[in-house]
C-alpha cells in the first residue's frame, strides 16, 4: 500500500491498523497454501486471506479521497505533482524488486524477458490474464492493478465531486451488484480468473473513494467508531468466511467472497477512521509498520523461495516456529526495502517538489 506522506493528518491511525492487518493476512495465507501452515480454528479463515487484497483496494482508494477531497487536480501542475509523487512512490521499488527476481529466481530466458520488458516497465501485466504464473507476477499484478487505478483517480474524484449523494449510493451499488455477479459467471462458465483483473480492482478501488465521499450522519459514524463496534465486524468477518470454508462453498473462489468483504470492509473502514486512540496516533511503531506495509507486501515475492530453502536445511518442521520465521523474514526483507530504496527516493521527491 503506497502511503502518501502530504496531509498525514486525513488519514486515522486506525487505517494504518488496518492496513498492517491486512498485509499480514495475506502474508499468513501465503504459509497457509504454500507451507499447509494451519492455525487451528482460523485455518479456514486464513485459507481465503487472499480477500484482505480487496480490503488494500478499498482502503486505497478511501485514503487517497481522503487525503485530495479539498484539492483539485483538474490543472496540470496539480495533476503533474500527483502523477510524480505516485510513480516516485510505486516505481522505484517495484523495479528493484522486479530486477532482482528475475537475476536471482527468475525462470523465463532472455529472449522472453525482452518480449516481457515493456509490459513490464508500464506496469500493465495485469491486463494479460495469463501473466499472473509468469516471472514474479504473481506477487507484483497488485502494482500493474493500482498503478491503472491511480491512472484513473482524478476523473473519479472529479466525477465524484459532481455526484449528488443519492448518484453516490446509485454507483455504490451499480459497482457492488457487478462485483457480486462476475464471479458467477467466472464458475459457470470456467473462464479465467478475475482476481488478478485491473477492471475489477478498479471497482473496488472506486468503491473506497466513493465510500470516503459519502456523508455519514453524526450519530451513525458516533456508533460506529468505537472498538466493540469493531469487534464484532471482525467476528462477523471471520464467521461468514469460516463458515462458507466448512460448507464448501466456491472455495478458492476469492472474488466471489466480495459478497461477504465488501460490505463488512466497507464498515470496518468507516469504524477505523473514525475511532480517536491517542495510543495508537502515537504509536511509532503502528507509522513505520504503516509506512513499510508496501514493501511487506513485495517481500512476499521472496519469501516462499527462500522458506523452501531455509525450511529444510534447518528443519525447521513445528508449524508455529514456520509461521514466525515467515513473518520475521518477510519483516527484514521489508525493512531492507523500506530503509534502502523507499526512503532515499522520499528524499529525492522532497527535493524534487
Amino acid at each position: 500500500m503506497i502511503i502518501d506522506k502530504e496531509k498525514a493528518t486525513h488519514r486515522a491511525a486506525g487505517l494504518d491498523l488496518f492496513r498492517v492487518v491486512a498485509a499480514v493476512m495475506v502474508l499468513l495465507f501465503h504459509c497457509n497454501i504454500h507451507h499447509d501452515n494451519s492455525f487451528g480454528a482460523l485455518t479456514g479463515f486464513v485459507s481465503m486471506g487472499a480477500v484482505f487484497m480487496t480490503a488494500f483496494f478499498m482502503l486505497s482508494g478511501y485514503v487517497l479521497f481522503l487525503t485530495y477531497k479539498d484539492k483539485s487536480l483538474v490543472q496540470a501542475p496539480a495533476l503533474k505533482k500527483f502523477y510524480l509523487k505516485r510513480i516516485f512512490g510505486i516505481f522505484p521499488l517495484y523495479l528493484v524488486v522486479a530486477v532482482l527476481f528475475v537475476v536471482t529466481l527468475g525462470q523465463e530466458s532472455v529472449s522472453q524477458n525482452l518480449v516481457l520488458l515493456p509490459i513490464e516497465l508500464l506496469g500493465l501485466q495485469s491486463v494479460f490474464s495469463t501473466l499472473f504464473p509468469v516471472s514474479h507476477n504473481d506477487g507484483t499484478w497488485f502494482i500493474s492493478c493500482l498503478l491503472l487505478a491511480y491512472l484513473a483517480f482524478p476523473l473519479m474524484q472529479e466525477a465524484v465531486k459532481q455526484m449528488t449523494t443519492r448518484t453516490k449510493w446509485i454507483a455504490l451499488a451499480f459497482c457492488t451488484a457487478i462485483l457480486f455477479w462476475s464471479p458467477l459467471v467466472v464458475h459457470t462458465f470456467k473462464t479465467d480468473s478475475i482476481y488478478a483483473n485491473p477492471f475489477f480492482r478498479g471497482l473496488e478501488f472506486f468503491i473506497g473513494v466513493l465510500l470516503c465521499s459519502l456523508p455519514i450522519r453524526a450519530g451513525i459514524a458516533k456508533i460506529l467508531a468505537t472498538w466493540k463496534v469493531f469487534v464484532a465486524e471482525a467476528v462477523l468477518l471471520i464467521a461468514g468466511i469460516s463458515i462458507a470454508v466448512r460448507l464448501n462453498v466456491f472455495v478458492g473462489n476469492y472474488m466471489l467472497y466480495d459478497w461477504i468483504v465488501v460490505p463488512l470492509f466497507a464498515v470496518m473502514i468507516l469504524t477505523l477512521a473514525g475511532i480517536k486512540s491517542p495510543r495508537l496516533q502515537g504509536s511509532a511503531v503502528l507509522r513505520y509498520a504503516s509506512a513499510a506495509s508496501y514493501a511487506f507486501f513485495l517481500a512476499q515475492v521472496f519469501n516462499t523461495q527462500i522458506e523452501n530453502w531455509l525450511f529444510p536445511l534447518c528443519g525447521i518442521q513445528n508449524n508455529a516456529l514456520q509461521i514466525a520465521v515467515s513473518v520475521a523474514l518477510c519483516a527484514v526483507i521489508a525493512i531492507a526495502l523500506h530503509e534502502l530504496v523507499e526512503k532515499p527516493c522520499a528524499r529525492m521527491l522532497k527535493k524534487k517538489l
